[in-house]
């Protein structure tokens, strides 16, 4: 596998949480190829369909904010070979970062979600009146104290305080400590990287009454554990939606099951079998 694989892709700017989970899947894979990362999920996988020899990791799902609906929307345009070969869960663990000391800061600068998360600490430790930017990024946010003075500070992880050579001025500070978000990796090859044990399918019924009960009634019938169930828009027809499912077996357990689904489906894809690394 290592000498197959020639770049992995992931969804930028460098210093994001994708990047940790990206040199983590390197790490832990004993991969030696080149990275880049790209700026958009919509783009990482247009690069992933156009290439034999790369790889992809995308987060999918945080524990606090839910399902990345740009990764799952856009997983299923891409090509039937491309799906998930093994997912991992990286915590998230926010700090406050600056050139000036705590005592100093009247502007905080993050993404939205990042700010979101910090409420309540910002809310205890600042003024009501602290002026607070949304950037595109926490490595964005981040890579701006540059041209801004000691009252300002961002919200990122420590990997990025450490890209941009930036003091920590506080830890942990997200409202919500148990917060994580996992990663999948993608590939157009099969990577037998561990024996599966989840398997992801997306899946559209007959816009008509009881189409999904029927399909829900397969699940039932064989005792299949469905760990998640997402609906999404088709963008295709008004009130037609692709189902996405996550089961906690991998396909050499259930295969025969999922040929029943599809019979009963309008649309099926199989969007990988893999185990958590």
């Amino acid at each position: 596998m290592n000498n197959s694989i020639k770049k992995i892709l992931y969804l930028g700017p460098r210093g994001s949480y994708s990047q940790i989970a990206m040199e983590t899947f390197k790490e832990k894979l004993g991969l030696k190829a080149k990275t880049e990362d790209i700026s958009s999920i919509t783009r990482v996988l247009q690069e992933l369909d156009n290439q034999d020899d790369v790889i992809a990791v995308l987060p999918v799902e945080n524990s606090i904010e839910g399902i990345v609906r740009e990764t799952i929307d856009k997983l299923i345009t891409t090509k039937d070979d491309v799906q998930i070969q093994a997912e991992l869960t990286i915590p998230i663990s926010h700090c406050l970062i600056s050139k000036g000391n705590i005592e100093d800061i009247e502007n905080i600068v993050s993404m939205p979600q990042a700010l979101s998360q910090c409420q309540t600490y910002i809310a205890n430790n600042f003024k009501k009146n602290i002026n607070i930017v949304s950037a595109n990024s926490t490595s964005a946010a981040t890579s701006m104290l540059d041209g801004k003075d000691e009252t300002w500070a961002s919200i990122a992880n420590e990997f990025c305080a450490k890209l941009y050579d930036k003091k920590i001025l506080d830890r942990d500070i997200n409202d919500v400590k148990d917060n994580k978000t996992r990663f999948i990796l993608l590939s157009k090859k099969n990577l037998n990287i561990k024996k599966p044990e989840r398997t992801s399918i997306a899946f559209s019924c007959k816009n008509e009454s009881g189409s999904l009960l029927k399909v829900l009634e397969v699940f039932y019938k064989h005792n299949l554990n469905m760990i998640y169930l997402e609906s999404r828009p088709s963008k295709k027809v008004f009130g037609e939606y692709i189902f996405f499912a996550d089961i906690d077996k991998g396909y050499d357990e259930i295969g025969h099951t999922l040929s029943d689904i599809k019979q009963k489906c309008e649309f099926y894809r199989l969007l990988g079998s893999y185990g958590e690394i």
